[in-house]
Order: structure tokens, then C-alpha cells, then sequence
């Protein structure tokens, strides 16, 4: 993603590391050629991988826990009853080095194909875990979305994390409700990637929100299989009027607009 950084449980998983942790030295080979440092850790399913040191390094234990917790939190938001396919999860200490990595500056990446997520963990935002998981879990069992329907793809992994800035996504659709600066849903359907990412990662998460809460995930699913063209055969309401149910009971939650320095909030989710 751009800025962001998105019981029932999943089969279990065991804390049976690898006996021993792979460090690799930096040694200059010549011609060019040289070890980087790293350090690799398998847990289950997860193949780790942290730079040798740094913020990313010293917080390795918590960030390979934290993974562990939102595999099995967010296979429960998708009533996913396990994922068990092997994920590799590369940690980095910058978007300097996610742009060598994947050739973008993002925070979080994910490869459904390759089974690949890069994470940029450091102590300026909180690095996007849960969201990253999520889109790996979703897309390798769906499938990749419509076109139309990456908002619902960004939406649904936005929707994991518990806040932003300490505003819940109800809290910040509110805000952009009453500001007047909530996003056409054919600009949200077409051009995602070119609105502003505060505004349409936020307000898709709170759609997801809503959706998954009023009409379970059945619905979702077949949404995100078959495009958003199917929307109202699917739910049997057209979206202009699911959007007015949306902004009512958004308002009846939440009958005062929370008070948000935009100019703060637009850098990051902390």
C-alpha cells in the first residue's frame, strides 16, 4: 500500500522454531559480490527474514509474534478456518531499502504469486502487519479482485488494524462524512490509486466494515469473485442505496464528528 502503513480461530499454530538462527556476515567477494547481513527465523508456516540490526532487528521477536496473532485474527474476520500455505516475510529498515527491494517506497508489499510480503519496520509509524497478512490470505484463497474492486481489496486489509492515529474507521468515515470529503464511488472503483490514500483507504475499510458486519461474508465473497458491476444483484440494493445506509447508521454510532488535525493526519498512520 501507499501511506498505511491492514474469535473464531485458525489451525493453531505451534512454537516450534528452528533450533538455530541463520546469521550471515557482510563479507566483500569482489567484482562486486558481497553477504549481507541477515538474520532468518522459520516459525510453522512463516519464513522470517530481519536485517542483522537496526530498529527492525532489535524488535524481531515482537514483529514474528505479532505475525503469528494476525494470521489467526485475520483468517477470523474472513471466517478462514486455517491458511497453512508458507509465507515469506522480509522486515526492512527503510523505504530506501523497500524501494531496492520492490521498486516503490510503500511501508508494506505483498507478492500473492511468490508468497512474499516486505515490511518496513520502524519507530516513526506502525509497520502494517496485520494489513499485509490479510492481503496474502484473502487473495491466495480468492483469488485477485476485479479491477473495480481493488477499493475492496485495500478496504478489507485496512479494516484489520484497530485504528489509526487512535481513531477507529467508523471514527474517521464520520469525519470525512461531515467534512464533505468522502470519495465518489466510481472514482473509488476506477482510479483508487490516484485519490488521496488517507481519505480512500479509510473509507473503503469502513464499506468493508459495514458489509461484513450487515451482510456477513458470504455476500463479500461472491463480490469479490464476480466485480462490483454485480453489486446490487448481490445484495439486492443498489450501491447509492447502500451508501445512504451506511452514512445513517454511521451518524446514529457516531452522532459527533471527531475533531482530526488533517494536516497530521495525512502523513501516516502512527
Amino acid at each position: 500500500m501507499k501511506k498505511l502503513l491492514p474469535i473464531l480461530l485458525c489451525l493453531p499454530i505451534l512454537f516450534n522454531c528452528a533450533n538455530k538462527t541463520q546469521e550471515n556476515e557482510t563479507i566483500e567477494q569482489g567484482n562486486g559480490w558481497k553477504l549481507e547481513k541477515q538474520v532468518t527465523k522459520k516459525v510453522d508456516n512463516f519464513h522470517f527474514t530481519f536485517p542483522s540490526e537496526g530498529y527492525a532487528y532489535d524488535n524481531r521477536d515482537l514483529y514474528v509474534r505479532e505475525c503469528i496473532d494476525d494470521l489467526k485474527e485475520d483468517c477470523a474476520i474472513i471466517k478462514l478456518p486455517n491458511f497453512n500455505d508458507p509465507i515469506k516475510i522480509r522486515f526492512l529498515n527503510s523505504r530506501k531499502e523497500m524501494e531496492e527491494e520492490v521498486g516503490m517506497t510503500a511501508t508494506g508489499w505483498t507478492n500473492m504469486w511468490t508468497k512474499e510480503i516486505h515490511i518496513v519496520a520502524v519507530n516513526e509509524f506502525t509497520p502494517p502487519i496485520k494489513h499485509e497478512i490479510m492481503h496474502m490470505i484473502s487473495m491466495t484463497t480468492w483469488g485477485y479482485p476485479h479491477d473495480d474492486l481493488i477499493w475492496l481489496n485495500e478496504g478489507l486489509a485496512t479494516y484489520t488494524e484497530t485504528h489509526c492515529n487512535g481513531y477507529k474507521v467508523g471514527q474517521i468515515y464520520r469525519y470525512l462524512l461531515e467534512k464533505e470529503m468522502l470519495i465518489s464511488i466510481d472514482s473509488l472503483a476506477n482510479n483508487f490509486y490516484e485519490e488521496d490514500d488517507m481519505i480512500s483507504y479509510h473509507q473503503s475499510a469502513h464499506i468493508v466494515e459495514f458489509l461484513l458486519t450487515n451482510y456477513g461474508i458470504e455476500k463479500f465473497k461472491e463480490l469479490w469473485k464476480k466485480g462490483f458491476y454485480f453489486f446490487e444483484e448481490i445484495y439486492t440494493i443498489s450501491f447509492s442505496q447502500m451508501e445512504i445506509e451506511i452514512n445513517k447508521n454511521t451518524i446514529e454510532k457516531y452522532p459527533t464528528a471527531v475533531s482530526i488535525d488533517w494536516n497530521v493526519f495525512k502523513k501516516g498512520c502512527y
